[in-house]
């Protein structure tokens, strides 16, 4: 059956939005994460956020697995491997903006790095979307 434009950008949205949910547990489990570490230890930003970020990461693959893009279908380690590759794109980007607001930013978000962390991950967000809807969960729907 051959979606209308409408129902096809209905869909997009849809998705846009499921995406953006799941992304808002995996910020929830990353700046937590972040937090608690930059508190409890002397790791500092930087080598905090390299830990934080895998435990997001576990959540928004399984969430996206299941609820965003509903491809329980396909086969975990593949799937999972490209959800990966696209992450690491978009935490690359996320790191860079995340570094760029803490080093040339406002002196607020050198000591509010949760705050920094809310901007990269809201320019990040576009390239993680499209990469898993293009490419990571991509198929036949």
């Amino acid at each position: 059956m051959v979606r209308s434009g409408r129902q096809a950008q209905g869909g997009l949205v849809r998705s846009f939005v499921k995406f953006a949910m799941t992304g808002a547990a995996g910020f929830a489990a990353d700046a937590t994460t972040l937090w608690i570490l930059l508190a409890t230890t002397e790791l500092g930003p930087y080598f905090s956020r390299a830990i934080s970020f895998p435990a997001a990461l576990c959540i928004t693959w399984y969430l996206n697995r299941i609820w965003t893009f509903e491809r329980r279908d396909q086969a975990h380690l593949p799937q999972s491997v490209r959800y990966v590759l696209v992450q690491l794109v978009g935490a690359l980007v996320n790191m860079a903006v995340y570094m760029l607001c803490i080093a040339f930013g406002p002196p607020v978000l050198e000591h509010h790095p949760v705050a920094a962390l809310a901007i990269a991950s809201a320019v990040a967000m576009t390239v993680n979307f499209l990469g898993s809807r293009h490419w990571a969960f991509a198929g036949e729907r």
